[in-house]
């Protein structure tokens, strides 16, 4: 089910009580012990405590909730309600902390990004056999982007040939290398001089 956040909300305290938990229904916990993010690695997840002392999950310090009137799995009916009710977007990439490379840019499952130094702002020029060995990081027609606050540029999309959405930083094309097999792995890092791993 969708999950929401209200903007009058604040970092891990929740003013919504009464008929407004009745309306949106807050999304708890018995303990922290039983959140597990799935495939959204990034964020932070965590709790606040409500009046009635049952444990709210927040994330990223922003309490969650249901919306009354979704009924089934995807509705998405609260979103804008009053202007201050909003779905909750996961954090598209983020920044992890690197021994050998210092901090680089990650996808929300942890894939190292890269970026190709033949291409130009706004332009994807690996195509082929590079484009196999270097698939594009994409999102979806509709997806909205997000990252996390250590992550300083500006995210973008741009549209492929093949109607494909690559997701670009600070007007880059972001891509993910083919023998990175693993969440850390960064094995991508100066391959021909012309592939990097991406600084925030």
């Amino acid at each position: 089910m969708t999950l929401y956040m209200f903007t009058k909300d604040t970092a891990d305290t929740s003013t919504c009580y009464d008929q407004c938990a009745t309306n949106w229904p807050p999304l708890t916990v018995k303990s922290a012990d039983e959140i597990v993010p799935g495939v959204n690695l990034l964020g932070k997840w965590g709790t606040t405590k409500r009046k009635d002392d049952t444990l709210q999950v927040t994330y990223n310090g922003m309490p969650l909730y249901y919306w009354k009137d979704d009924k089934a799995i995807g509705d998405t009916l609260g979103e804008g309600v009053g202007k201050v009710w909003y779905t909750v977007v996961p954090e598209t990439v983020g920044v992890k902390s690197d021994k050998d490379l210092g901090d680089i840019l990650i996808t929300y499952d942890g894939m190292t990004l890269y970026t190709f130094a033949n291409d130009t702002e706004g332009k994807n020029t690996c195509s082929g056999d590079c484009a196999k060995a270097w698939p594009a990081f994409n999102v979806l027609d509709g997806d909205r982007l997000a990252a996390s606050a250590s992550v300083k540029g500006k995210l973008d999309t741009i549209k492929l040939a093949n109607g494909s959405l690559q997701v670009t930083y600070n007007g880059k094309p972001l891509y993910l290398f083919a023998k990175d097999t693993a969440p850390g792995m960064a094995t991508g890092q100066n391959v021909g001089n012309v592939w990097a791993v991406v600084k925030p």
